[in-house]
């Protein structure tokens, strides 16, 4: 799977979204980024690391919840970073929206 394809499936979703730049107070035209592959841990097994593409940074410096893609279950899910800076998958929602609003 490819960056543009994640783009595509996200912006077959916010189509819908009335108002893209204040969904939940946040600006999705600045929390938006391309989709990049990354490590994460999985929250209950530290142990259990593997790759995801990061689609959504809450925040410029980093902080506060990411959206992530999984290409084999073609869904998305939330991650936060750890105080090691490390990413940790807390959860998977579903679609792009769900998990946007799950935040």
């Amino acid at each position: 799977m490819t960056a543009e394809e994640i783009r595509d499936i996200i912006d077959s979703e916010i189509i819908s979204e009335p108002d893209i730049n204040n969904v939940f107070g946040l600006d999705l035209t600045k929390c938006l980024i391309e989709p990049t592959k990354q490590n994460y841990k999985n929250s209950n097994y530290s142990t259990d690391v593997y790759e995801l593409w990061t689609v959504l940074e809450e925040n410029e410096d980093k902080r506060g919840y990411k959206i992530y893609f999984d290409e084999e279950t073609k869904m998305f899910g939330l991650a936060i970073n750890s105080d090691k800076d490390e990413l940790i998958d807390i959860g998977c929602y579903g679609t792009f929206l769900k998990t946007l609003y799950s935040m």
